[in-house]
């Protein structure tokens, strides 16, 4: 016979949860999964010699730029890096796509380079002015919409115009405001502890509301509460002793959350930010020179 009562909540989802909830209203919010992540690469990199100007030239370069030609371009220069590293090209990506065998191929390798184009245009333009990049008026206005959102009508105008905008239908995320209709309920309750739900419009507000909605999704998907969600994940031990402490076999141990898996990531990332600006820089020469021929 099983223990009575209700069983513990199994944190390693609610992590997973919050995670997957936290980049989807950030894609709502800024068109970007994680501050401070992969959709920071064009700020946080090391430029040197590469100026705004030069960046200028290489955005309307890119919007003119044809899918099939920014595929070709990308190729090269994928093959171009692999040679300066003296390895063997591996057949991967879409990089190697260069003859489509049928239509369907075609397609989404076109459907691909729109993509990247897309990504690598915004984040240059963020490099650019990042405060008009942040502060894009319709998805801003969406998120708004939602953390005022108090009624069932009004929640679900706001999720329809959600799962409307194109990076979210084009990343799969349409699910999570549909996941936020079936809960409705959950979400609008969670919004009316007002000494909890953080109201201010600045930076740092808007930051910890996004947080305190993330949590307290991550805790309806889990089956508890929205509020049991959020406070496991607030007061959640980081240290030796917490429900995700791992231990390494050289006896060295580390909390396997997110969160304290993003503070790990930091030195690659810096490394990855750098090795973006390298191949953007290499991908536009070899661009401009067959825009020579």
């Amino acid at each position: 016979m099983g223990r009575r009562g209700p069983k513990p909540v199994d944190m390693g989802l609610l992590n997973m949860w919050e995670v997957e909830w936290y980049k989807a209203f950030h894609v709502l919010r800024d068109g970007a999964p994680l501050v401070g992540a992969q959709s920071m690469r064009a700020l946080t990199a090391s430029r040197k010699h590469i100026t705004p100007k030069m960046v200028r030239s290489w955005v309307t370069h890119l919007e003119e730029m044809s899918e099939d030609e920014y595929a070709k371009v990308n190729e090269l220069t994928c093959e171009q890096i692999l040679k300066d590293r003296r390895t063997e090209p591996r057949q991967n990506s879409m990089a190697s796509m260069s003859d489509p065998v049928n239509e369907a191929d075609s397609l989404r390798r076109r459907e691909w380079a729109r993509a990247q184009k897309e990504e690598e245009i915004a984040e240059l333009k963020r490099y650019l002015n990042p405060q008009r990049i942040f502060a894009e008026a319709e998805r801003r206005t969406i998120w708004a919409a939602l953390c005022r959102a108090r009624t069932a009508p009004a929640l679900k105008q706001v999720c329809e115009q959600w799962a409307n905008l194109p990076d979210v239908r084009r990343w799969g995320l349409v699910c999570f405001p549909q996941h936020v209709l079936v809960n409705a309920p959950e979400f609008l309750r969670m919004k009316h502890k007002k000494s909890r739900f953080p109201t201010s419009d600045s930076a740092t507000f808007d930051e910890s509301r996004l947080e305190y909605l993330a949590r307290g999704m991550a805790g309806v998907m889990t089956g508890v509460s929205p509020m049991t969600g959020i406070q496991l994940l607030r007061t959640m031990k980081h240290t030796e002793g917490g429900p995700l402490w791992k231990k390494e076999p050289g006896g060295r141990g580390y909390c396997n959350c997110w969160r304290c898996g993003l503070k790990r990531s930091r030195p690659a990332h810096r490394w990855s930010a750098e090795a973006w600006w390298n191949g953007i820089e290499l991908f536009m020469a070899i661009a401009k020179e067959r825009k020579k021929r």
